[in-house]
């Protein structure tokens, strides 16, 4: 008897050895709520989602009526909510976002003082046909942009109740991602009663909206009419089922051709417009289903282009909205569109778009700001047009916390694109760090340049645009150049396969590229991820034709070495970061090393001390040079009213540009020819009777002169 249940003891050691459930991550710092979730299964350590992973999931039927001449929008709401977890639900949390105007709440940006209301005006609210109390202590609090409502009954496991809401509120002035961009021009976000997010790991998102992080939301179908005056014209999430009764005869034949048309097809074109348009209908029906948000956008000066895009074997239905007035500048957007999400598609990342439409809103003034099926964006550019497009995959396909992990969807967003334009817009060949590389030099190693794993909410204006976009786009490009193309692209696909429609965390992330790759990448998640630090490297010898680099900081990154030889040619050479696992020191051998002019390293990479990055050093080069005096002092440039400040600093010529954020030191390559470190920026000083006069500067997306003050 003893001796079995020895054995049995044994047995049931090795089983929980072997099991991934007691695994324990010992290589970088894991929270006890990700923790939890690997115990409760709902999370494995393979990057899957676990055997036992759930999520609640809504249904939405919405009537809205907007009248433009209030700014007022006004509708009644049935919600389906289904408790797919193991919990039962005594509360309710309802996110009311229009609550961010309420005159008490905290807001991270000032708004104009006529958007100061008393927030969302809720006029019934009943849970499974029981009417609730909307008066104080009965049941519903407010915290910020959330109500919390407690249940009568208990929703069970398994379960799911109907909440019915009826409520109005106004369209703000204040442009935060939504909001009034003429008198009759609206982007229509963050406008209905949502029921927040109930996870595995964070249990109610409980945490409010103050225009600072964004988004995280259910899953959910949506059936929404959208009621408007005659004459607006209605884009949305979603597809529009009622197309022959709302349109005029002609623009449907327009919309119909558009739905199979490559060239782009003015449906509403500016000859339109001018003879006071006015559809057939007010009632505007769109349906989407599975998806995390719905945004609509009206306007009765605006311009519609449409056409379509083949994505495995379906069309994609791709709209441009923007005002007559703006029409030159925006007729090019839905040719932007198609052949960016071709190259989603079918290269990078190599998912189909996993909808059946997609509309850019463009108005004016600002950034870019995502929505299932959507974007707002604030100017026709290819950028903002590519990079809001991306948002499909993160955070909408792959449903990320964004108010918690910012950086799992803004920073793909930004290296993506980045990859997609140099490689399929500007053709460029050769491996590209994009440009964020660059981007963090001002804040890395601050003390604002806290761990990528803190969670967003703790950000401030001072690193949550650091922390969210560039800092983890030159990750993301660093593991790209690492991996190689390849695996790089597999493990990214299966990223995206595995979490489609589910909510990764950061863990998720990590542990995918190691499962698929089968490599240990601690190397890299824990210096880049959790610690403080910062990244530098510096040639310590040029000798017998061995170039020794060290690196002098804690977060490793790539090498990419410029060679230039006496004879005027150049030559490149690199290797990827994770050189550094050997230890802190690294050799190439430099090629005709005889012959060599000049050596740089790591121009166009973050580096805390940038100055010992070149041979013969900086200092050096400017004693082969007659550097003209008077180069020192203010320029302005004629394009545009902005002055340039060259001084001296540490021995060199530094230049800054403060109204623009630049600042550089340069590199002479002849008495009167300077670029910056990464050679991104080349000036040329002009002279005249050996007096400096200006320059000429040119950069990659311009060219400009300036004269000396």
């Amino acid at each position: 008897m003893m001796k079995a249940t020895s054995i049995t003891l044994l047995l049931l050691f090795f089983i929980a050895a072997l099991s991934p459930l007691s695994a324990q991550e010992t290589r970088f710092f894991v929270p006890r709520e990700i923790q939890q979730a690997y115990e409760n299964g709902t999370r494995s350590m393979d990057g899957k989602p676990g055997p036992n992973y759930w999520q609640n999931t809504v249904d939405y039927t919405i009537a809205v009526e907007v009248v433009p001449e209030e700014k007022k929008i006004t509708g009644t709401e049935t919600a389906v909510y289904y408790n797919n977890s193991p919990d039962v639900l005594d509360r309710l949390v309802v996110r009311l976002y229009h609550d961010v105007f309420r005159k008490a709440n905290p807001r991270a940006y000032r708004v104009q003082p006529d958007d100061l209301t008393e927030g969302v005006e809720v006029t019934r609210l009943a849970i499974n046909g029981r009417e609730y109390s909307l008066e104080p202590r009965q049941g519903i609090s407010k915290n910020g942009t959330n109500t919390t409502i407690r249940l009568k009954e208990s929703l069970q496991p398994g379960a799911k109740l109907t909440l019915e809401i009826d409520w109005a509120q106004y369209i703000p002035k204040t442009t935060v991602r939504t909001g009034a961009y003429d008198s009759t021009s609206f982007f229509i976000a963050y406008w209905y009663p949502q029921i927040a997010v109930y996870d595995d790991v964070f249990g109610w998102d409980n945490l409010a909206y103050d225009f600072s992080t964004e988004f995280y939301n259910n899953l959910g179908n949506y059936d929404v009419t959208i009621t408007a005056p005659k004459n607006f014209t209605v884009l949305s999430t979603g597809v529009l089922q009622n197309a022959k009764e709302v349109l005029p005869a002609e623009v449907f034949e327009r919309y119909q051709q558009a739905k199979n048309a490559v060239e782009t097809v003015s449906i509403i074109g500016p000859e339109d417009l001018k003879g006071g348009y006015e559809n057939q209908s007010g009632g505007w029906h769109y349906k989407a289903n599975e998806v995390s948000d719905f945004a609509f956008c009206l306007s009765d000066h605006y311009c519609w282009d449409a056409a379509a895009q083949k994505v495995d074997g379906r069309n994609v239905f791709i709209n441009s909205f923007y005002a007559a007035e703006n029409a030159e500048n925006c007729q090019q957007v839905t040719a932007n569109q198609q052949k960016t999400m071709k190259h989603f598609s079918e290269d990078v990342p190599g998912i189909p778009y996993p909808y059946p439409e997609f509309t850019t809103f463009i108005a004016e003034g600002g950034g870019g700001m995502e929505y299932p099926m959507m974007a707002n964006n604030g100017n026709p550019g290819l950028g903002v047009t590519v990079h809001e497009m991306f948002h499909t995959y993160f955070p909408m396909y792959v449903r990320v916390n964004e108010k918690r992990f910012a950086w799992m969807d803004e920073g793909w967003a930004n290296y993506v694109t980045d990859v997609v334009i140099v490689r399929y817009f500007q053709e460029k060949k050769g491996f590209d760090f994009g440009s964020a590389s660059t981007q963090v030099q001002g804040t890395m190693g601050t003390l604002s340049d806290l761990p990528l794993i803190t969670s967003t909410q703790f950000m401030d204006p001072s690193n949550y645009g650091y922390a969210s976009y560039p800092l983890p786009a030159f990750v993301y490009a660093m593991l790209h150049h690492h991996l190689g193309e390849e695996t790089f692209l597999k493990c990214f696909r299966e990223y995206i396969r595995r979490w489609a429609q589910k909510s990764p965390t950061p863990y998720d992330f990590f542990y995918t590229f190691e499962n698929v790759s089968g490599q240990d990448l601690a190397w890299l998640w824990e210096p880049w991820f959790f610690s403080f630090g910062s990244a530098d490297v510096s040639i310590e010898s040029f000798k017998k034709g061995k170039l020794t680099i060290r690196k002098e900081a804690v977060r490793p990154v790539p090498l990419t070495v410029e060679i230039e030889y006496e004879d005027g040619t150049a030559e490149k050479m690199d290797a990827k970061a994770s050189i550094w696992e050997k230890g802190n020191t690294y050799e190439l051998a430099i090629p005709n090393h005889k012959s060599v002019k000049a050596i740089a390293v790591n121009t166009g990479l973050p580096d805390e001390n940038p100055l010992d990055n070149y041979y013969p050093s900086l200092s050096k080069r400017y004693a082969d040079f007659s550097v003209p005096e008077g180069l020192t002092g203010s320029y302005l440039f004629n394009e545009f009213p902005v002055t340039a400040e060259v001084s001296p600093k540490d021995g060199l010529l530094f230049m800054e540009v403060p109204a623009a954020g630049y600042q550089f030191y340069l590199v002479p390559k002849s008495d009167t020819e300077f670029t910056s470190l990464d050679g991104a920026i080349k000036l040329q000083f002009q002279t005249e009777d050996g007096k400096v006069t200006g320059m000429n500067a040119e950069t990659p997306d311009m060219k400009l002169t300036a004269n000396k003050q």
